[in-house]
């Protein structure tokens, strides 16, 4: 029996596109994060879910909204797939911060959370989810951070860049090799007892 996560990075949004760091919790949509979510909401209700997650931030539950509607389903939060908290601003002493933070999983700035303190609250999620969904097909919408620091609990880390181009692999297949998009989608597979025998970078068209 193998249980199916699709795992979904939240659309476009303002914070994405200027890349300013504001400190706030939230960003609000873009016109193209819209027409994104119609594109992505066309994509997915090809697959027939039978649970739905998402993180509290109202980036994902608008994402996710259009297609849990289509397929009548009810959408469970959980601020475990929330975003990885910042923390304080601190460029100007770790200016390498987004490389450190991927090569040093216990990297974290003030009021901050590590690579691995936001991959133990997602994995205890994501473990709770597959435990009580067994043989189901699952969407689950989060956050850049929060998704490639889960991934990395099964992936290899081959090279990040401070351009923020990601590269990493799976069972020696690569995986990803570029900038993470909003959104972004991820496919694993878990066989019965819950071990990963897949992992897939779902890639669309029209989202590009």
């Amino acid at each position: 029996m193998k249980t199916r996560v699709f795992i979904v990075r939240h659309t476009e949004t303002i914070g994405n596109v200027e890349k300013r760091l504001t400190g706030r919790q939230d960003y609000e949509i873009t016109e193209r994060g819209q027409v994104l979510i119609q594109k992505l909401t066309k994509e997915l209700e090809k697959i027939k879910f039978d649970r739905a997650y998402s993180s509290t931030s109202r980036r994902a539950i608008k994402t996710i909204e259009p297609i849990v509607e289509k397929q009548n389903l009810k959408i469970n939060l959980d601020n475990r797939l929330d975003e990885r908290r910042r923390g304080r601003p601190n460029d100007d002493i770790y200016p390498d911060c987004f490389t450190k933070q991927f090569l040093d999983e216990n990297f974290k700035t003030v009021g901050g959370e590590s690579q691995k303190d936001v991959r133990k609250r997602m994995d205890e999620v994501i473990s709770e989810i597959i435990k009580n969904n067994k043989g189901k097909r699952i969407a689950l919408f989060s956050h850049g951070y929060a998704i490639i620091y889960y991934l990395l609990k099964y992936c290899k880390l081959i090279s990040i860049n401070a351009d923020r181009n990601i590269t990493f692999s799976f069972n020696d297949k690569v995986v990803f090799d570029k900038k993470i998009s909003a959104p972004e989608v991820f496919k694993l597979v878990f066989d019965s007892n819950d071990k990963v025998i897949s992992i897939e970078n779902l890639e669309f068209d029209d989202l590009k």
